[in-house]
């Protein structure tokens, strides 16, 4: 009977931890994680030495994933290897949920960071192993050693990627009651829509965002129920008033919306209705483009996510997550991909709306009654 084994191998944990059933183990070649109960450090070395940063160069970093009450080296059935893609769906939502994009100098992770590789291999014999493939009528099985053969990172996958978990989230993510299955096909659909990779177009990613949010707030695909369920689940957060160099053409493209938030929406829809319904991609009458939408939701979807948890009593969010649902339109009305990067002292509007949420958040903790 064959050993497995569940990894990610293009992110790396310095530490190990356990977030409720969930545990990560950091893997370094020749060294960490050792032996373990089920199986030991040159079986490990020897499976994870098919997944190189490059041609020649094996992965010496890499994490280990554990689930319940199955551990690392044992068999496993059908139901764990989907409990285990499950649980990777959820660590890399969380781990998307902590991004903040348009930063320099700072590390970046995508949906394919997290790849999770589940992989059956006899002791001793581990640098041997099959895998499948899918195809249009079934699927078809390979038989390679990892001296003859490499998995190689995605361009699009920066290298030595730390993991980076929103823990709260995580947690509750993982006890998810059946009540909100809704919720998870949300994020799966969110995550698939980040991957960054070139073979996925961005009119691909528009629909699968709409999807996303479909899901997560039971709407159809009318901008009316869309900006209805948001009105209704963000009615309550005193938005905070905002200015900036294009609020005007919100207002002038969309002049019966009562705030920019609804008029993005339907701006929104429009341009998925533009890449899902068979009619022309030209979003040139629309206020943003397709990248500017996905740069936008890449930040709002996990607040809203979050939102809908708390509102149903799952989650408590933290000042600075609903500091920032409360700015959100803040982010609506700059162009984040017309900023000039030249001048090094700059700071993206983006960001600046980011550290005034943060620096508002910390002094509701330390003054609550200001």
């Amino acid at each position: 009977m064959p050993n497995t084994i569940a990894f990610f191998p293009w992110i790396y944990r310095d530490e190990p931890e356990i977030i409720g059933p969930l545990r990560l183990l950091p893997y370094k070649r020749g060294d960490l994680p050792g032996k373990l109960a089920h199986i030991i450090q040159a079986d490990i070395d020897g499976v994870l030495s098919a997944y190189a940063e490059r041609p020649g160069h094996p992965i010496n970093r890499a994490t280990i994933l554990e689930l319940g009450d199955w551990q690392a080296g044992m068999d496993m059935t059908r139901d764990t290897v989907s409990n285990l893609f499950r649980a990777r769906d959820m660590v890399a939502f969380s781990a998307l949920s902590q991004r903040t994009l348009f930063q320099r100098h700072t590390r970046y992770c995508n949906y394919d960071a997290y790849m999770l590789v589940v992989q059956r291999f006899h002791p001793g014999e581990a640098e041997t192993f099959a895998f499948d493939t899918r195809r249009r009528d079934g699927h078809t099985s390979q038989l390679w050693s990892s001296d003859e053969f490499a998995f190689h990172k995605p361009n699009h996958v920066d290298a030595y990627t730390r993991m980076a978990l929103d823990h709260p989230l995580l947690s509750v993510l993982l006890s998810l009651p059946d009540t909100h299955k809704a919720a998870f096909e949300a994020l799966v659909e969110f995550n698939a829509a980040n991957t960054d990779s070139p073979n996925v177009p961005e009119h691909v990613e528009v629909v699968m965002c709409k999807s996303a949010f479909e899901w997560l707030l039971n709407i159809n695909e009318k901008s009316e129920q869309f900006v209805k369920a948001l009105t209704s689940r963000l009615e309550g957060l005193n938005a905070y008033p905002c200015e900036g160099p294009i609020k005007a053409r919100w207002e002038k493209k969309w002049p019966n919306s009562t705030r920019p938030l609804y008029a993005w929406a339907k701006d929104f829809c429009a341009v998925r209705g533009k890449s899902a319904h068979g009619k022309s991609r030209n979003t040139a009458d629309f206020v943003w483009q397709p990248p500017q939408h996905l740069a936008f939701i890449a930040m709002f979807f996990p607040l809203l996510f979050k939102k809908v948890l708390a509102d149903d009593g799952l989650l408590t969010m933290d000042s600075y997550d609903l500091e920032r649902l409360r700015r959100i339109e803040e982010y609506l009305v700059h162009d984040p991909f017309d900023f000039d990067w030249s001048v090094r002292e700059a700071s993206h509007p983006w960001l600046i709306s980011d550290r005034q949420a943060l620096i508002f958040a910390r002094a509701k903790i330390f003054y609550p009654n200001n």
